[in-house]
């Protein structure tokens, strides 16, 4: 019934400038009309919804850790796998302003398809050799090397969940043991 209250009432507070803190764990990004995408760093920060928008996400250290996936060994064993990377965000305008939106997905993604890269290169019995050593070097590298680009430092990927396993399909659904 004062639908159109609330609307002017929205209205009028986009002329207002805004204030948000950005914690020292924090960094955020700032958009604004005919110009680029701007860092804003930890602090006080003053903003216009009218003229700009922002996006404020942890930059610290923090921890993704993915599901096992099904794969193959490079001499044909199954295997499941799951892994963690540990990273931090080192630029947040590659991370969510210029290529990027949703910086956690990709993350995941790219950290899933490098378990997928590392476990299919690597013979089975080398693989348990190695899994906390040349192994985990591997991932590390390549997770560190394709999340580059999207302002992300990969301290750390390794393998968290590793056995075993038969994969059955069963009227076109996988199910692995």
């Amino acid at each position: 019934m004062f639908q159109w209250l609330n609307d002017i009432i929205t209205a009028l507070l986009e002329l207002v400038p805004r204030r948000v803190i950005i914690r020292s764990t924090h960094a955020g990004v700032k958009w604004r009309p005919l110009r680029g995408p701007v860092e804003m760093k930890p602090g006080w920060r003053i903003w216009w919804p009218l003229l700009s928008d922002i996006e404020v996400i942890p930059v610290a250290r923090q921890t993704l850790n993915t599901p096992t996936q099904a794969l193959m060994t490079k001499d044909g064993k199954q295997v499941v796998a799951g892994g963690v990377v540990v990273y931090s965000i080192n630029d947040i305008v590659k991370a969510i302003g210029q290529q990027n939106y949703d910086v956690d997905e990709t993350v995941h993604d790219i950290t899933q398809a490098a378990i997928v890269q590392v476990i299919t290169s690597w013979n089975s019995e080398e693989l348990l050799k190695e899994i906390s050593g040349k192994v985990e070097k591997d991932l590390t590298d390549t997770c560190r090397k394709q999340l580059r680009c999207f302002g992300v430092y990969v301290k750390r990927a390794a393998l968290t969940d590793y056995s075993h396993c038969r994969s059955l399909n069963l009227l076109g659904v996988s199910i692995s043991e």
